[in-house]
C-alpha cells in the first residue's frame, strides 16, 4: 500500500513539475529574446542550461549517493521556487539566475532518477517509467500552450509566477513520500563510511558491461539527436517548403506518439523484455531520422516524425528502466550524473559541428548522417551490447 502511495506522489511531483518547467522554459526564451532580440544572447542561454552538468557533474553523484534522495528533492523545489520567482524582479541578472536554476536542477534530477529503484520493484521499473515517459510527453504538448496563452492573454511575470507555485506543490508531493527504515539505514552506513567517489564510480560503471555501453550508445544518440534539434526547422522551411505551422504540427504529432507508445508500454507491453524495447527503438530511431531528410512531402514528413516519436519513446524509457535495473544502488547517482554529462557534452558539440557541416555539406546530409550513426549503433547493440540478459544483477547471475 505504501509503494502505490509512493508511486502517485512521484509521479504526481513530477507531472506539476514538469508543466511548470515548460510554462517557464518558454517565458524565458521569450524574455531574453524580447531584451536584446540578439541569436547570440540566445544561444549562451542554451549553454547556461547545460553547463553547470558539465562542471558540477562529478560532485553531484558522489552527494546523490550518500544523501536522502527525498531531502535533495524537497531543498531543490524549495530553491527553484525563490529562483523563478525573482526572475521577473531582477530581469538583468536572468541569466545568472538560470545558470543557478540549472545548477540546482543537476541534483534534482540525479536524485529523481535514482529514487525510484528505492520506491518500487525491478520488474515494475519499465511500467513506471512508461507512466512517468506518457505524464511528461502530455507536458511537453500542455506546457508550450499554457505558456503562449499566459504571455498573449496576460504579462510574461505570471509564467513565472505559476512556476514558482508548481515547485512548491512538487515539494509538497515528495514530502508526502515515505521512506522505509531500510532506506533511512542504508544512507546513515553510507554517509558514515564516505568511502564513495567519483573515481570508484566509473570504475564500478566501467565494469558493468550494460552500464557502460548504454551510457557509449546514449552519448551516440546525443551527438546525432543535437543535430536533428539544431536543424530539423531549418529542413522544414527548406525542403518541405511549409513555416512555423508546419513545424508545430510536425512536433505535436511526434508528441503525440510519444504519449500513446509510453500509455501502451505501461498497460500492455509490460511483459516484454527490456533488451527488445531498447534495440527496437534504437534501430527504429535511426531507421526514421534516416528517411526523414530524403522526403519533401509535408505529408509523410508527420507520419515520419510520428514514427520516430514512437521509437524515441522506447529507447527512452528502455534505456533508463536499464539504468535502473542493472545498477547497484549506491552508485546510481554516479551513473545517472555520468550520463547528464556525457548527455549534454555531446549536445553542446552537435549543436556546433552539426551548424558548421551542414554549411559544407548542407542540411540533408548532415541529418542522414546522424540517423545513421544511430541506426549503425542500434545494429552493433544486437550482438555485442549485453554479456547476460536485462534485469539481471550481478547477484542475481552469480545465483
Amino acid at each position: 500500500m505504501n509503494k502505490n502511495r509512493n508511486v502517485v506522489f512521484f509521479i504526481s511531483s513530477q507531472v506539476i513539475s514538469d508543466i511548470g518547467n515548460w510554462i517557464d522554459r518558454i517565458a524565458v526564451l521569450t524574455l531574453v529574446y524580447n531584451i536584446n532580440k540578439s541569436p547570440v544572447d540566445m544561444s549562451f542561454l542554451s549553454v547556461m542550461m547545460l553547463l553547470p552538468s558539465i562542471i558540477f557533474g562529478a560532485f553531484v553523484g558522489k552527494i546523490v549517493d550518500i544523501h536522502s534522495k527525498k531531502r535533495i528533492l524537497i531543498l531543490g523545489d524549495f530553491i527553484r521556487a525563490i529562483l523563478v520567482f525573482i526572475i521577473p524582479f531582477f530581469k538583468e541578472y536572468v541569466f545568472s539566475i538560470i545558470l543557478a536554476i540549472s545548477s540546482v536542477s543537476i541534483f534534482y534530477d540525479t536524485a529523481r532518477s535514482s529514487m525510484l529503484p528505492e520506491l518500487v520493484e525491478k520488474k515494475e521499473l519499465k511500467q513506471i517509467n512508461s507512466l512517468s515517459s506518457s505524464f511528461s510527453s502530455l507536458m511537453m504538448v500542455i506546457g508550450p500552450s499554457l505558456a503562449g496563452v499566459i504571455i498573449s492573454r496576460f504579462k510574461i511575470e505570471y509564467c513565472f509566477y505559476i512556476d514558482s507555485l508548481t515547485f512548491l506543490i512538487s515539494m509538497i508531493m515528495v514530502y508526502m513520500i515515505k521512506s522505509s527504515k531500510c532506506e533511512i539505514q542504508e544512507i546513515a552506513k553510507l554517509h558514515q563510511t564516505d568511502k564513495i567517489s567519483f573515481v570508484k564510480g566509473l570504475e564500478y560503471i566501467k565494469s558493468n558491461n550494460i552500464i557502460y555501453n548504454v551510457l557509449v550508445i546514449n552519448t551516440i544518440v546525443g551527438l546525432a539527436a543535437g543535430m536533428l534539434n539544431a536543424l530539423l526547422i531549418m529542413y522544414v522551411y527548406e525542403f518541405l517548403k511549409t513555416g512555423s505551422q508546419g513545424y508545430g504540427t510536425i512536433l505535436t504529432f511526434k508528441g503525440l506518439a510519444m504519449i500513446l507508445t509510453s500509455l501502451v508500454l505501461y498497460k500492455y507491453l509490460k511483459n516484454v523484455p527490456t533488451d527488445i524495447t531498447f534495440k527496437a527503438g534504437l534501430i527504429g530511431l535511426g531507421f526514421s531520422i534516416t528517411i526523414f531528410p530524403l522526403n519533401t512531402l509535408f505529408t509523410l514528413a508527420v507520419i515520419i516524425q510520428f514514427l520516430n516519436g514512437i521509437f524515441n519513446a522506447l529507447f527512452a524509457i528502455s534505456r533508463t528502466t536499464i539504468m535502473q535495473q542493472n545498477c547497484d544502488k549506491q552508485y546510481l547517482g554516479r551513473t545517472f550524473s555520468l550520463n547528464t554529462i556525457l548527455t549534454n557534452i555531446s549536445s553542446i558539440i552537435s549543436l556546433a559541428f552539426g551548424g558548421f557541416a551542414a554549411k559544407i555539406f548542407g542540411v540533408r546530409t548532415v541529418l542522414v548522417g546522424g540517423g545513421l550513426l544511430i541506426l549503425i549503433s542500434g545494429l552493433v547493440s544486437i550482438n555485442k551490447i549485453y554479456s547476460r540478459p536485462i534485469g539481471m544483477t550481478s547477484e542475481s547471475s552469480e545465483k
